[in-house]
């Protein structure tokens, strides 16, 4: 029998009786139990242009109009777009991807002999080199390979620790938007969809890290840092609804905490690196 002429009574996963294109009580599709290739096409089709024209409309919303995405969510219009989760993991991912051919981020780490034993380790911007001795203690030959480690490190565990951050970010937009009328959750998501922003912009500051000019590779990571807080500030204003002097306020106290929560991180990225070498 072709399965265009199946026609279900009942659900074939709970049982209940079926009246649409979807059951009522468990939520499963109404489709043959025994389809046809072209079945099987059309329904591959479907869901691959249904799924890529929700990523689209969500991916130019987050990136073109800040905080809309939120606001929608806010609203209960949420079957337009990807669910905020799905979307972080999207962009994370095209982080990922773009960072492991990308050349590693420059952190000028130096370690030295501290006086009263041991030893010491220093963030620093002008090109100074490490004590030789003890980055051969520590199993690097040279400055470049130390700072090659620790640039792979950054790489690869900050977005995840990021990820771990998250609930921390919407703790405190939780505290500075008390009487929103907002709960934890919704907060969750703001700080989903304005992290995916925040990877997308990194993705865009990892590929100018491919460029051959230091002087194009300074511009975009310094208007990348410049979008991370411009974004989170439009953001909040739109989707919570604040006013501008309220919306500046609360993205420089986050902003301050959350990047101190950040470097703490980066840190603890970091030492180990040099320290389990």
């Amino acid at each position: 029998m072709s399965s265009s002429a199946v026609h279900l009574t009942e659900c074939p996963n709970c049982g209940a009786a079926l009246s649409g294109a979807y059951c009522a009580s468990c939520g499963q599709k109404n489709a043959p139990v025994n389809p046809s290739m072209g079945d099987v096409l059309h329904e591959v089709t479907h869901e691959f242009l249904h799924l890529d024209g929700k990523l689209l409309r969500s991916m130019k919303l987050l990136a073109l109009s800040p905080g809309t995405l939120t606001r929608e969510l806010f609203a209960g219009r949420r079957a337009s777009f990807v669910t905020p989760l799905r979307l972080y993991l999207v962009c994370s991912l095209m982080y990922f991807g773009t960072a492991a051919f990308a050349p590693g981020l420059d952190f000028r780490v130096t370690v030295g002999a501290a006086k009263g034993g041991g030893s010491s380790f220093s963030w620093r911007n002008e090109r100074r080199s490490s004590d030789p001795e003890e980055l051969r203690r520590y199993g690097f030959a040279n400055q470049q390979e130390l700072e090659e480690a620790v640039g792979e490190a950054v790489v690869l565990w900050v977005p995840r620790v990021m990820f771990i951050l998250v609930p921390l970010f919407a703790a405190m937009l939780a505290l500075v938007t008390r009487g929103s009328g907002h709960n934890y959750p919704q907060h969750v998501y703001f700080a989903l969809h304005v992290h995916a922003a925040w990877f997308l912009a990194l993705t865009v500051a990892a590929l100018g890290r491919l460029l051959p000019w230091g002087g194009v590779q300074a511009a975009i990571g310094f208007a990348t840092l410049v979008f991370i807080g411009v974004y989170f500030g439009r953001a909040l204003r739109r989707a919570y609804g604040v006013s501008r002097a309220g919306g500046l306020w609360r993205t420089a106290a986050v902003g301050l905490v959350y990047g101190l929560a950040v470097a703490v991180a980066l840190v603890g990225v970091v030492l180990p690196v040099v320290l389990m070498r």
